[in-house]
């Protein structure tokens, strides 16, 4: 995947910084008492059944702003936000992958929203994500959605393999020896593994556990250096590579495969055991009555938090009322209706449709979520880790040349960066 943030045009951007810092340093959200004009907002493609409803609500409330929602194709939306940016001509609200942020806001191309955090019960929101949305100390994203992934299993996959569904209580020793007892080969396979670089957030899905479990990190405690070439760390990524390249209890293709687009088929074709993915497989495989599935806590609990983010960017035409949606939207009886995807806020949850026991798997799993650093160059730091981690699965290093390799190039990202 090409680096959107590659070309540096420091002179546009200069001059985007000084106008947008100066449009959003005299207004408040408190000085904004009647709020005005259309606020532009960029959105994922899932966004589109939600806006009518979403309008609905926002009219009933704020009928002097119109809301103009774009719902864009995840292919290609960061580089279109960061065109749009760098040219001075941003949304007023952008939705933001949480990793996506820091790297983001490093770059300057989105407001401090300190003004809108400090009207939000914080505590409501999913720690991990909304850490997600802060970067040197200041927030730049408010979530609108997120929590916790967990394991699903294919229940025909165990039983034609004779396999007991997993439990909350399975180990990373219990899932290697699952899915070696689940794969027959040719004809099915223990475990998808993600790791196609154009699909970094469901590569972190199942890597992140794995390395935090281990004791591994990808930086140290300051976030001034790498820690992905720790021994801990080596650890960590050899267990994850012998999936493929000991055991072979990942399909062939592996090297690059995505969630979405090679792993899921093969889970609804009953071909794969077990995936580890967010409340959006959960929602998709709710829609597939055909397939037989369970979900359940990860090996040793810990998970890797996923979720959207809004910000809004330096240069946003209505930067007040964008505020102000964004503090709308945290409101848990409208983030209830208005996701279709698992909310953020805590409290939305305790709500319908969210309240229905089917979804209390995820709040088992929220006190174990953690997240990725929000420092700057993340997103090439998860892009260099990935490269090298592919070279692993068809040998061309080993665990240790590749953490070395990775680390390598993380070190200039941060040297580039500070």
């Amino acid at each position: 995947m090409d680096d959107p943030f590659r070309h540096d045009r420091r002179q546009v951007l200069g001059g985007m910084l000084a106008a947008g810092l100066a449009a959003a340093t005299p207004s408040s959200l408190a000085a904004q008492t009647k709020p005005r004009g259309t606020v532009a907002i960029w959105v994922g493609s899932w966004w589109a059944p939600q806006v009518p409803i979403t309008q609905k609500l926002w009219d009933a409330d704020y009928p002097d702003v119109k809301l103009a929602f774009e719902p864009l194709p995840i292919n290609g939306y960061l580089d279109k936000f960061t065109t749009a940016a760098l040219g001075g001509t941003p949304p007023d609200v952008i939705d933001l992958d949480s990793t996506w942020v820091s790297t983001v806001a490093a770059k300057g191309l989105l407001q401090k929203l300190d003004d809108v955090a400090a009207k939000l019960d914080v505590a409501d929101i999913s720690q991990a994500v909304w850490l997600a949305g802060r970067f040197k100390d200041a927030q730049y994203a408010i979530p609108a959605r997120g929590g916790p992934e967990v394991y699903y299993y294919n229940k025909t996959v165990f039983d034609r393999a004779g396999v007991p569904y997993p439990t909350a209580g399975w180990t990373h020793d219990d899932l290697l020896q699952i899915a070696q007892k689940l794969t027959i080969k040719g004809e099915q396979y223990g475990i998808g593994v993600p790791a196609d670089a154009s699909d970094p957030s469901n590569v972190l899905s199942l890597f992140c556990p794995i390395l935090w479990h281990f004791g591994g990190d990808f930086l140290t405690k300051d976030n001034k250096a790498p820690a992905i070439n720790t021994p801990a760390s080596v650890k960590a990524i050899t267990y994850w590579s012998d999936f493929y390249v000991k055991y072979g209890v990942a399909p062939e293709g592996t090297p690059n495969f995505s969630t979405t687009r090679d792993l899921m088929p093969l889970f609804e074709a009953n071909k794969l055991g077990l995936i580890s993915s967010s409340s959006n497989t959960f929602d998709a495989l709710l829609q597939k009555p055909n397939v037989k599935w369970g979900a359940v806590l990860s090996p040793d609990k810990i998970n890797r938090a996923g979720g959207w983010t809004m910000g809004v960017p330096v240069g946003a035409k209505n930067p007040d009322a964008a505020k102000l949606f964004l503090a709308w939207l945290c409101r848990p009886e409208i983030q209830a209706q208005v996701m279709n995807r698992f909310p953020a806020s805590l409290k939305a949850r305790k709500l319908p449709p969210w309240n229905a026991p089917k979804w209390d798997i995820f709040v088992e799993a929220e006190p174990f979520a953690r997240s990725v650093p929000a420092v700057a160059g993340w997103f090439e730091m998860q892009t260099a880790l990935i490269t090298n981690l592919q070279k692993v699965l068809v040998k061309q290093l080993s665990p240790k040349q590749a953490a070395d390799a990775a680390a390598a190039e993380m070190k200039k990202i941060i040297a580039d960066n500070a």
